[in-house]
């Protein structure tokens, strides 16, 4: 994780990781991100430290993947607005449309269950609605890959 010395802002998370895979058609790597022990000092060090083998996999597209081999080390990076975006996308929104939808609920029909039930049939549409516009938003969540 690297900062700006003036304003003590995160301008880029680093994350290490090994080439699993190069796919010279489409022009990307396949890099199977690696534990850090420095995560901790990541702003969501504490969202992500569940890290899975098979979970942690990132495709990057890079301008030359004939300079990379299968099983060689680098260094996966990704902006701070990238990082913020991700964190609205998985936590706040659905975080906030779970209140609001529980309190709706519970104000139309005075039912405790009724609005517990409707709240999480909306965390379900809203992370199905995610899973939908994943190649979407695969585009706009781009990493760079440094040897």
């Amino acid at each position: 994780m690297k900062t700006d010395s003036d304003s003590q802002e995160v301008e880029y998370i680093d994350h290490q990781g090994r080439i699993k895979a190069i796919n010279p058609e489409k022009g990307t790597v396949t890099v199977s991100l690696l534990e850090e022990a420095n995560c901790g000092e990541c702003p969501a060090g504490k969202l992500c430290s569940n890290f899975l083998p098979d979970k942690n996999v990132v495709e990057v597209k890079v301008s030359d993947p004939a300079a990379y081999s299968v099983g060689e080390f680098v260094t996966v990076r990704g902006t701070e607005r990238l990082h913020r975006k991700a964190v609205m996308l998985i936590t706040v929104i659905p975080s906030l449309a779970l209140i609001a939808v529980m309190i709706g609920i519970y104000l139309l029909t005075g039912s405790e269950v009724a609005a517990c039930v409707s709240a999480i049939g909306a965390m379900i549409v809203f992370f199905f609605g995610l899973y939908l516009m994943r190649h979407k938003l695969a585009h706009e969540f781009t990493f760079e890959l440094i040897k």
